[in-house]
């Protein structure tokens, strides 16, 4: 091992001795190196203009003189807008109502910048109501400012709530057959105004055919049927027996109705048979003032000979009387005759008696009309003496708040007599309430007198006061008789 190491540091030697030599210059005697030329630099490109962007924006939003929606929009931008430019969209209340594209402007020049153009839309409006126009670019293209595409605006008028003009609405209630055997009909107003009477026109059909039209003016002296009021027509048509009635009111154009279709009214009505109606007519007072009893007969038939009724009689509501009352003579329809009859024992009245007559026949066909077969009055007596051109005066008062019976008058009636005949008297009238006096009345014993009584005025006390005066040159006695409902 120690050989070969030698050997190699050897090898090493020789080849280092053998190596030639190579000779130097001196530096200062070599060339100058080349200048170092700076790398060239490539010319910069030149920098583009920046971009000219459009703006569009919701200018104004108006009414047209027809009512509908116009919009304005314009480009207040530097630069066109292109021809595709989204779309426009009007919204009522939040609630779109109509949209369209701006490829076709009304106005080509909207295009360029400073420029506008108005769309007129189809869209109207109900009262006052919020408009909002939007700009929908869909982007299509960059503008400078996309916060004033949309524009909400207040358009129209408060919408005034017209309420419907307040209406009459008739009413066909009710069809019946009064005691006359008189077709009657009841109309109501169910409507919300007052119902004018005066255009109105009924037309009745019985069993089909049409039988009477007469118009409502004709049927009351009413010109206005008042709201949720009643009225009762009746019409001169007569009914006998069982028969279809189909009764309509009609109006003029000018009448307007809330419905129409109850305006007519169908039912079957069953009319009175014909024959006598029998009724208690009037009371007297004989010269020795006991009660007579004045039937009479108002049906269309009359009563026959030999009929029987039955008469009670009551006086201050305590019955005087009860007998039966064989008929001695035919009773002529329609009032054809007077019959007068006394109580089998003479009634005499005096000082104030009311009066009560009921009659009821054996059988139902010698009176069709049993409820009007009652008659009640009120005497008052007033004994008088007076001597040569004496003068008493004497007061009273009554009312009669029921209604008359068809047959009977409601009237005042007063009678002065004297004994004998012939003897001269004079009476006067005194009445609260009245505004002017009533006229003295002259004349010879028995003097009468009578004075229709206001169904209003019955209602309520009638105070009198009446002055009897005898005009005879010697005294007289005598009565002086009031009889009232």
């Amino acid at each position: 091992m120690f050989k070969g190491a030698m050997t190699i540091f050897a090898f090493t030697i020789f080849f280092v001795s053998c190596t030639p030599a190579i000779p130097t210059q001196p530096t200062s005697l070599l060339p100058p190196p080349p200048p170092i030329e700076p790398p060239s630099e490539t010319p910069a490109s030149p920098i583009p203009p920046p971009s000219l962007l459009p703006d569009l924006t919701i200018s104004d939003i108006s009414l047209s003189e027809t009512g509908t929606v116009v919009v304005k929009i314009s480009n207040i931008g530097k630069g066109p807008v292109p021809s595709r430019a989204g779309r426009l969209s009007i919204s009522i209340d939040g609630q779109l109502k109509w949209s369209t594209p701006l490829e076709n402007p009304p106005d080509r020049d909207f295009l360029q910048p400073g420029e506008s153009a108005t769309y007129s839309t189809p869209v109207e409006l109900e009262g006052k109501q919020e408009v909002r126009a939007t700009l929908d670019q869909e982007e299509r293209f960059v503008e400078e400012n996309d916060l004033n595409n949309s524009l909400a605006k207040s358009l129209g008028k408060e919408k005034i709530e017209v309420k419907p003009p307040l209406l009459p609405d008739l009413a066909l209630a009710d069809l019946f057959v009064t005691p006359q055997r008189k077709l009657a009909v009841i109309i109501s107003n169910i409507g919300e105004a007052p119902l004018p009477l005066s255009g109105g026109t009924l037309k009745v059909r019985v069993d089909g055919s049409l039988k009477g039209i007469y118009t409502l003016g004709s049927l009351s002296n009413q010109s206005n049927l008042a709201m949720k009021g009643s009225l009762t027509l009746t019409t001169p048509l007569t009914l006998i027996g069982r028969h279809e009635i189909d009764a309509q009111i009609d109006f003029m154009q000018g009448v307007k109705e809330i419905h129409e279709e109850n305006n007519q009214l169908k039912k079957v009505l069953e009319g009175l048979p014909v024959g006598p109606d029998m009724v208690v007519k009037d009371v007297e007072l004989t010269e020795d003032l006991t009660l007579m009893i004045i039937l009479g007969n108002k049906g269309e038939v009359d009563l026959r000979r030999g009929v029987t009724f039955r008469i009670r009689i009551y006086i201050n509501d305590r019955k005087i009387s009860d007998f039966d009352h064989f008929v001695s003579e035919i009773m002529k329809a329609h009032f054809g005759n007077r019959y007068v009859m006394s109580p089998p024992y003479p009634i005499g009245i005096t000082g104030i008696s009311k009066v009560k007559v009921f009659i009821s026949p054996k059988s139902q066909m010698d009176d069709t009309r049993p409820e009007n077969n009652i008659l009640e009055r009120t005497f008052i007596i007033f004994p008088f003496k007076m001597g040569s051109q004496g003068r008493e005066e004497f007061s009273f008062s009554f009312s009669s708040p029921r209604l008359q019976i068809e047959g009977q008058s409601e009237k005042i009636r007063v009678e002065a007599r004297g004994e004998g005949i012939g003897t001269p008297l004079m009476l006067s009238f005194k009445k609260s309430g009245a505004p002017k006096g009533i006229p003295t009345l002259s004349g010879k014993s028995p003097l009468k007198v009578e004075f229709p009584i206001i169904f209003e005025e019955g209602q309520k006390e009638n105070v009198w006061s009446i002055g009897v005066t005898n005009l005879a040159d010697k005294k007289v006695e005598g009565n002086l008789i009031i009889q009232h409902p």
